[in-house]
């Protein structure tokens, strides 16, 4: 776990040739802008900027105040889609976050064509930028699936209206020839379980890194879980850290919650790095270079004493203490209980659909850290689908469409998105159902798997 690969990861950012602009992302943001009316888009978007300057002021001081408010996070989607596209505006991207919303409205611009041929598309988008302010995932999710099936030759794609006082509705009915499909979007969020499983690693790790802090020695612990993380309790990790202080080498266990390491930091790669260039402190760029390689399905908190950058407070211009802490949970229970809630997902998304006509559910997962689609819970979603019961409701095919939008370190490389789907049969269903083998981020085919 500690091996650190031999290839040379200390590039210094380049000072020219940064004045590009991706066209596609500002068409989207173009498109959605304007289905506000634009004396009320101008105030939004005035009031998401004046709470970033002054969150900005705040970091500075080491105080991590909200950059924006969530209230209204789709303007803030569309304001860092600018700050990335625009290269008058990119110096303030915030990149920790902007890094995965450009690559949904970079899509989004590429399918701007598309979508004008959708029969509901732009009221969908409205909703999006004027009722459904808080959860703009949902709404573009939609938009991408109604794209997909679109740019994949089916004739008729739709989207549905909502009924108030009926209840609520699918989203998409798609025709081709005699083939007739009701189609539900739900875009996963981590479930209750996972949310709490990262929670609990925040605080072990929260406690790993007070207690480098207090004893005046940077470090770097990588750990792999075997339990689920909520029943080892908050000082599993900082009883490993003690056990590295009483020592002066790397310190190694495997017990039956995880194995892991902790070592001492090497300062070489970053502090180069840093006579040179600024960097954006905590981000995986500095992950990568305190621990010699960049693994994206691995959850990771960064502490520690640094320098902001004059004019660029978010960015750290030199680093005098650092502690990072990375982990990834192995427990096959966490996994069973993430499918446990895959299942409980379909079951509401199937009670929307129509039962007239067979039905599709597409169900996206952004991966982040360890709520990666690895292969074993493919298998367990799989199983749960297998003993699924649609009922009345004529579910045939259930798609998870998995993307990873990654904190990309390479040198000539700002955003890219890595995507698997996977379909699971509803029961005794058979074939992949009306959209085999596809992808929402691109036009090629996709194979089921993994990111891992």
């Amino acid at each position: 776990m500690a091996n650190i690969p031999s290839s040379d990861i200390t590039w210094i950012a380049q000072r020219h040739g940064q004045d590009w602009r991706d066209e596609k992302i500002l068409a989207a943001a173009d498109w959605l802008e304007q289905l506000v009316p634009s004396d009320t888009w101008r105030a939004r978007a005035d009031a998401v900027e004046a709470t970033f300057q002054a969150a900005k002021e705040e970091w500075a001081l080491g105080k991590r105040v909200p950059l924006f408010d969530r209230a209204d996070e789709i303007t803030w989607y569309l304001h860092q889609a600018r700050r990335y596209a625009d290269p008058e505006l990119r110096p303030d991207f915030f990149m920790p976050q902007g890094y995965r919303i450009v690559t949904l409205f970079r899509r989004i611009g590429q399918m701007l064509p598309t979508l004008s041929q959708i029969d509901g598309a732009e009221e969908r988008a409205e909703r999006l930028m004027t009722k459904n302010l808080s959860q703009p995932d949902d709404g573009i999710f939609e938009l991408l699936v109604a794209g997909t099936y679109k740019r994949r030759g089916w004739e008729s794609v739709c989207f549905v209206p909502e009924a108030p006082g009926l209840g609520k509705r699918n989203d998409l009915f798609v025709d081709r020839g005699r083939s007739h499909w009701a189609v539900e979007c739900k875009r996963a969020g981590r479930s209750g379980y996972a949310r709490e499983e990262r929670l609990a690693g925040e605080r072990m790790a929260a406690r790993a890194h007070a207690r480098s802090w207090d004893a005046g020695r940077p470090l770097i612990m990588l750990v792999r879980f075997k339990d689920e993380l909520h029943r080892l309790g908050d000082d599993y990790l900082v009883a490993r850290v003690e056990s590295f202080l009483d020592g002066y080498e790397p310190f190694e266990w495997a017990d039956d919650g995880a194995t892991g390491v902790a070592l001492d930091v090497n300062w070489v790669r970053l502090h180069n790095v840093l006579k040179h260039d600024d960097i954006y402190f905590g981000s995986s760029r500095m992950a990568e270079l305190l621990i010699g390689i960049y693994e994206p399905t691995m959850d990771f908190t960064i502490k520690g004493e640094w320098e902001p950058a004059e004019g660029r407070p978010l960015h750290a211009t030199w680093v005098d203490h650092v502690s990072l802490v990375a982990w990834r949970s192995d427990s096959v229970e966490a996994a069973r209980r993430k499918a446990s809630h895959f299942r409980s997902l379909v079951a509401r998304a199937s009670d929307q659909l129509p039962g007239d006509r067979p039905g599709v559910i597409h169900v996206g997962y952004e991966a982040v850290g360890g709520n990666s689609a690895d292969g074993l819970r493919h298998k367990l979603n799989r199983n749960q689908m297998r003993t699924f019961d649609p009922r009345t409701t004529r579910l045939r095919m259930v798609y998870g469409n998995y993307f990873m939008n990654e904190l990309v370190t390479a040198r000539n490389e700002s955003a890219a998105v890595t995507e698997t789907m996977a379909w699971y049969p509803v029961g005794s269903a058979k074939g992949k159902g009306p959209l085999p083998d596809h992808l929402l981020f691109g036009d090629d085919d996709g194979l089921p798997g993994s990111h891992l």
